[in-house]
């Protein structure tokens, strides 16, 4: 039995016509990177390179030792402030239960002795 010839490569021209050339493929439009992303050695650090800094959770701290109430005001508006730039929420919801649950401990520690 023999193999087939693949079809790429079977002659159409008759033997006494030359060949013709295989087409050059046309330059490409359009970037090198076909995939669509930055040519660099880790790509998913560059995804945080251009968002502005997030608010600090420091004012979260003081706004909830001083009164407790404020501290909640502060946490909602700087962990919006910090989704609108692309950043997490949670660090300022740390800061206030973190705060809230030493200032309750302290306070009942202080009140039992």
């Amino acid at each position: 039995m023999t193999a087939p010839i693949p079809y790429a490569q079977y002659p159409t021209n008759p033997p006494w016509v030359t060949p013709e050339p295989d087409p050059v493929p046309a330059a490409q439009t359009g970037p090198h990177t076909h995939h669509g992303r930055l040519l660099v050695r880790f790509p998913e650090e560059m995804a945080r390179a251009a968002r502005p800094q997030a608010p600090s959770w420091a004012p979260v701290v003081f706004w909830t030792l001083l009164l407790g109430v404020p501290g909640v005001v502060s946490a909602v508006r700087r962990g919006a402030e910090a989704h609108r730039g692309g950043n997490e929420r949670y660090p300022y919801w740390i800061a206030f239960g973190t705060v809230l649950t030493a200032a309750v401990v302290a306070f009942l520690t202080l009140r039992t002795t």
